[in-house]
């Protein structure tokens, strides 16, 4: 299949698919080409959803999957909720073998995400962070910071200064107080000029 006939096929047959599958959709949903959303129905996508090619999203019912409004993913991107049960007997055992310990995958309003970045069950990437490429997120990253690394962590505020930063918050109607991010930076040791 060339080309112009793949991006016709995820266009226009495979991503209206998907949006009907999804628990919920928004407007703007954009899934790059050659990307997969596997078990869908444990899916939420805010408004203004774009996502480069070849993604690999999937999770199980444990741990459903909500991500906000103007999230961006660079392509080659994973989410993989849902973990297995390491007491799992192997394939001779009849009973449920996926664990739902580890939790749900949350990623809020405004966050990018870059390419090759792997999120795993348990993460909630807050409201406005921008995650480096090549990552690994595998736990609560506070809201605007950045944050790369495998395993990722924090490196810095997201803006330099409190005016960019309570800026950003009214032009975005924030859910945060500019308090409550200050303290959330100031337990990791971050700082503003």
């Amino acid at each position: 299949m060339n080309f112009i006939l793949q991006k016709f096929f995820n266009k226009f047959i495979y991503r209206p698919l998907i949006k009907l599958k999804l628990k919920k959709v928004g407007n703007d949903f954009r899934l790059g080409f050659y990307s997969e959303i596997l078990k869908p129905q444990y899916f939420e996508f805010g408004n203004h959803f774009y996502c480069g090619p070849f993604a690999i999203f999937g999770t199980n019912i444990n741990n459903p999957v909500k991500i906000g409004d103007y999230v961006m993913f660079g392509p080659r991107c994973i989410i993989q909720g849902g973990n297995h049960d390491i007491s799992y007997q192997g394939f001779l055992y009849n009973g449920p073998h996926i664990s739902s310990e580890l939790g749900n995958v949350i990623i809020e309003n405004g966050v990018w995400v870059g390419c090759d970045t792997t999120i795993l069950s348990g993460t909630d990437i807050g409201e406005g962070s921008i995650i480096g490429a090549k990552s690994l997120v595998n736990k609560k990253i506070p809201p605007y910071v950045v944050a790369a690394g495998v395993p990722v962590r924090v490196i810095k505020p997201r803006f330099e200064t409190l005016e960019q930063l309570q800026n950003t918050l009214t032009n975005t109607n924030s859910k945060y107080s500019l308090d409550t991010i200050i303290k959330m930076h100031k337990e990791l040791g971050l700082q503003y000029d």
